[in-house]
């Protein structure tokens, strides 16, 4: 029995759904050795556990890093500090990622969304952690793993844009078992181009900072 993850983008009155069957195939790291930061508020409604929450961090920063990208985290919940740190409008290089406890998508095997304006820019993303919790279940699939692997397709969508699903590697719409095993040894990962392509992008937000086109 086969199975898959999917993943979907919402533009104003639009929602696209890959359909794409990701092929077994290794990705390098980039070759550019320049990097970049960014910061991504985290908005946990689904009650996940502090080990599991932090370790799906360390792993989706570990992908990230492997494209040149460094990423600070800001967890909106545990603390008043903490709290207080996210209510702040969202600036360059900042994006809020929200842990939901259920996925309200018309297929039970979307695992994300990300929420996207026709000119492909955007802040924010949901991760439905109830799907990420079925497919550790079904298939053993390290719960932490999983989750930091599928809150880095979700970001990348909002490095990337509108076109960012492809046929390899982590921003393939559809995972299937090829995929779960690369995502077990670690190697399911950006490419070069999108590499190269989130950190135009990061760069082009600071210039916007700056009133500059």
């Amino acid at each position: 029995m086969g199975f898959s993850f999917k993943f979907c983008v919402a533009l104003p009155s639009l929602v696209l759904l890959g359909m794409l069957i990701f092929s077994n195939t290794a990705i390098a790291r980039s070759q550019d050795r320049s990097t970049v930061q960014i910061t991504v508020v985290v908005n946990d409604s689904a009650g996940v556990s502090r080990h599991v929450l932090n370790q799906a961090e360390i792993e989706a920063a570990r992908i990230f890093e492997a494209a040149r990208i460094q990423v600070t985290w800001v967890n909106c919940s545990g603390d008043a500090v903490a709290e207080e740190r996210c209510h702040v409008v969202v600036g360059p290089r900042q994006f809020v990622l929200h842990i939901v406890a259920s996925g309200k998508t018309s297929s039970d095997s979307v695992f994300g969304i990300a929420f996207l304006a026709q000119d492909g820019s955007g802040k924010y993303c949901d991760v439905f952690f109830d799907r990420v919790e079925e497919a550790h279940r079904a298939f053993g699939a390290d719960r932490s793993q999983l989750l930091g692997t599928v809150v880095a397709h979700e970001l990348g969508h909002l490095l990337l844009g509108s076109h960012a699903h492809s046929q390899v590697g982590i921003m393939a719409p559809t995972w299937e078992e090829d995929s779960l095993r690369e995502l077990g040894m670690g190697q399911l990962l950006f490419t070069r181009e999108q590499s190269s392509s989130m950190k135009a992008k990061a760069g082009r937000e600071d210039l916007r900072l700056v009133g500059l086109k």
